[in-house]
């Protein structure tokens, strides 16, 4: 008798819990945002040529004219907040610096002000390719 209290108790537990509605997921990190880009991958990002992806050199103004990633525009990280590239939330977006550090600065930033689709490709030393003086 004592068992059969238990186990109808525990059924009707489990049956009132079930009916509870589903809470909101955690928000997922995109792929894209998760781990920083290979040279190779970043060189294939633009060659493709998206309009809705951006490459930006968080470094400072001098640093940029010295030498730069293709195609990158420059929005040094303690301004970025206020210097946006775009309005779309979901844009791909890559930032980097000298090292990875103001680069990692940037990306949380962006990420507050709701941008899903940052990824952190780390120091300019990554990039195998040419840089471009501006």
């Amino acid at each position: 008798m004592i068992l059969s209290l238990v186990l109808w108790a525990a059924v009707s537990l489990y049956a009132q819990k079930s009916e509870e509605p589903l809470k909101e997921p955690l928000p997922i990190e995109s792929v894209f945002a998760a781990e920083p880009l290979s040279s190779d991958q970043l060189a294939e990002l633009i060659a493709q040529a998206d309009p809705n992806t951006y490459l930006i050199d968080v470094r400072t103004a001098e640093e940029f004219k010295s030498g730069a990633i293709p195609t990158a525009i420059n929005i040094p990280y303690d301004v970025i907040e206020n210097n946006l590239p775009t309005q779309d939330r979901s844009a791909r977006i890559v930032v980097y610096c000298h090292t990875g550090h103001r680069a990692s600065i940037a990306k949380a930033k962006l990420e507050a002000l709701g941008f899903t689709e940052v990824n952190n490709f780390g120091g300019i030393s990554n990039w195998n390719g040419e840089l471009v003086r501006h």
